[in-house]
């Protein structure tokens, strides 16, 4: 980067907060890791900052993924939050969508986020175009204001019907509820999701409100904690979409992170996919808790514009289309006499208290971390990045507690049924993922990141089908990285009713201008959702290319039902319904290829100069190689056992590989 500044991006994973810095003379990357506290996370990232070395004045820009509104929504420890309704739709809440959530339609138990005592009516009603039926009773919210207060109520979300064709009925009601309720955080419906449904723009306007409090004071605690260290960079949070938001956008917009950690990986993804020229690939980003997917299409991460929350709601927040299955390093395993087959692996996790048990921490049961380890996967010490030290011993005593009795093995045989177990439900949420969206597993090159995704990528890539593998070079590292990648962005989501077949570009370029009539300019990313007639499953459709005829349009559209469907509907029976805006208005900090090649050169002078002592595998185990030593492009055959910074990727028996120029280790899966 050719100057003193540095760029940061920090990543708060469930186990350990990653933070990669960049800058100096020569823009080179440096790795650190350091453990999550999940009781205190902005003295955390405090402590991952000092772990950089750099100084608080030399830092530029800080870059900052979280977790924060993910978790909350997962443990439940948001705001008290209440609900005002229209008369007759305090329950509007409790219905669900229908869909079947598993083959054997098993549902979760079903808890909203807002209980039943907390939520009002008033009298007040529109019709379906917005006209007043009945003028809102504003004597009645002296009442409710007065219940607010008595039940300690933190936020509330404000939802009348019909309120997105005409608003007028909500913001009366939050103005008079503030005057005597001042106390407490307003959101309406109409200003998080201004769309006809009234279970969507609901269930957002709940969602909205019950992180406002939280993301608030975290918020203010993290600019408290970087004031007392001495620091005041421009500092920015990643948006669930990939983009990145200030301080105060995140104020007025929570919701917006809710997938704020995983996007940075995503980001990272599809940039390492444009370096390498991959026409078709998939990220897997397994870190301690959880393996997430993410679909890369025309060189970005696929969208959404909407998420569905673990209960069957489902709310209207722009994101990266990411999955998650409860696999990861520190998933636990054990044997249960009640199931078939009995060996469980997930989705419980050891977290990043106590962890693992070689992390001996004080964590009794065994993990996949355990596995890997009793199998030569991982490298046990790499304490010169933050990581704990990896106790062998400890990790056969759980697998012998735990695991063992049941499957009547020894450790190193339990830990290949754990592994075994873990990759298959790894492959076949994958394979779900890749079909759900008509990608041929051979079409497509596995980009596998995260503390544990090296260790497994090949051996998933081989039960799928895959033929290709990439680990990035920072691959523990690298959704920190993709914070550094995502550039700043406002998002906006549209109200549409336009047929596909007749979406001219001149139309386009209108709804997009409507969707920022303030910003004068930037870089739009565009995505259409469309509805096929008689059907209410809704698909999404990047737009390539604002110029793009509508019959090449209809033309993409139809390819993708006929992979992922086997329907090639008519074009005047596809509508879009919303338009997704993304407009990048500005360049990320980092230029990906520069900064890896940079780096990676470096990294194997200091290795030529000065080689480490050789790691020396276990008896029966893969030989180990450190990524440094190895020549650019020179090709080998496992197995192995690359040792990256922060992470260790296995190489099977017969697999061939080599390292780029950027310090990615390619792995050719396919037979």
């Amino acid at each position: 980067m050719g100057n003193q500044r540095f760029h940061i991006g920090i990543d708060v994973g469930g186990t350990f907060t990653d933070v990669v810095a960049c800058g100096g003379e020569d823009g080179i990357l440096a790795l650190h890791k350091v453990p999550t506290t999940p009781q205190d996370i902005a003295r955390g990232i405090a402590a991952a900052l000092a772990a950089t070395g750099v100084p608080p004045a030399d830092v530029a820009e800080i870059a900052h993924g979280t977790t924060v509104a993910t978790n909350a929504l997962l443990t439940r420890t948001g705001a008290r939050t209440g609900l005002l309704t229209t008369s007759g739709f305090r329950d509007v809440l409790e219905l669900r969508d229908g869909a079947r959530r598993s083959l054997h339609g098993r549902q979760t138990p079903f808890a909203p986020l807002i209980p039943r005592p907390w939520r009002w009516e008033v009298a007040e009603r529109l019709d379906a175009s917005g006209r007043v039926l009945t003028p809102l009773v504003e004597e009645q919210l002296a009442g409710i204001a007065a219940a607010l207060a008595e039940q300690d109520i933190e936020a509330l979300a404000i939802s009348f019907l019909h309120a997105d064709r005409n608003d007028a009925h909500e913001r009366r009601a939050r103005e008079l509820l503030q005057s005597s309720w001042p106390a407490g955080a307003v959101v309406l419906g109409s200003d998080v999701c201004p769309f006809p449904d009234e279970r969507l723009r609901t269930a957002t306007a709940a969602l909205a409100a019950y992180l406002t409090p939280l993301i608030t004071r975290y918020v203010a605690g993290l600019t408290r904690v970087l004031a007392e260290a001495g620091t005041s960079p421009a500092f920015r949070f990643i948006e669930s979409a990939g983009g990145s938001m200030t301080p105060e956008e995140v104020r007025q917009s929570p919701l917006q992170t809710i997938l704020s950690g995983p996007a940075g990986g995503a980001v990272a993804g599809a940039a390492l996919a444009h370096l390498l020229r991959l026409s078709s690939a998939v990220t897997a980003d397994m870190g301690g808790t959880s393996f997430d997917v993410a679909i890369l299409q025309d060189g970005q991460p696929r969208l959404r514009a909407d998420r569905a929350l673990e209960y069957g709601l489902t709310v209207a927040v722009p994101c990266v289309d990411i999955q998650t299955v409860g696999i990861g390093g520190g998933s636990l395993a054990w044997v249960d006499e009640s199931v078939a087959g009995g060996l469980q692996v997930g989705p419980q996790s050891a977290g990043a208290l106590p962890g693992p048990a070689c992390f001996g921490q004080g964590g009794r049961k065994p993990t996949v971390t355990d596995a890997s380890l009793l199998l030569d996967r991982l490298i046990g010490d790499r304490t010169d990045l933050g990581l704990p030290h990896l106790d062998r011993a400890a990790a056969e005593q759980a697998m012998l507690a735990e695991v063992c009795p049941g499957l009547g093995t020894d450790p190193r045989g339990a830990a290949e049924v754990v592994l075994e177990v873990a990759e298959a439900h790894m492959a076949g949420f994958l394979r779900v993922q890749l079909a759900a969206r008509g990608i041929a597993p051979a079409r497509a090159t596995l980009i596998a990141f995260g503390g544990a995704g090296p260790a497994h990528a090949a051996a998933v890539a081989r039960r799928l089908g895959l033929k290709r593998v990439v680990v990035p070079y920072l691959a523990s590292a690298f959704s920190a990285l993709g914070c550094l990648l995502c550039p700043p962005a406002q998002v906006a989501l549209l109200a549409v009713n336009e047929n596909l077949g007749t979406l001219s570009p001149v139309r386009l370029r209108e709804l997009c201008t409507a969707a920022f009539p303030q910003e004068a300019s930037g870089r739009p990313r565009l995505a259409l959702i469309l509805r096929r007639a008689g059907n209410s499953h809704e698909d999404l459709l990047m737009v390539r290319d604002l110029d793009e005829t509508e019959a090449a349009r209809i033309r993409r559209y139809q390819t993708f039902t006929q992979q992922a469907y086997g329907v090639r509907p008519a074009p005047d029976t596809v509508h879009v319904v919303r338009l997704l805006v993304i407009l990048e208005q500005g360049m990320p900090a980092v230029s990906l290829g520069p900064a890896l090649e940079a780096t990676f050169r470096r990294q194997q002078e200091r290795y030529a100069a000065a080689p480490p002592a050789e790691i020396v595998a276990s008896p029966g185990g893969a030989p180990r190689l450190s990524v440094e030593s190895l020549s650019v492009g020179v090709p080998a055959i496992g197995p192995a056992l690359v040792v990256l910074p922060g992470a260790s990727a296995f190489v099977p028996d017969g697999t061939a590989y080599h390292v780029d120029r950027w310090g990615n280790l390619v792995m050719e899966t396919g037979s």
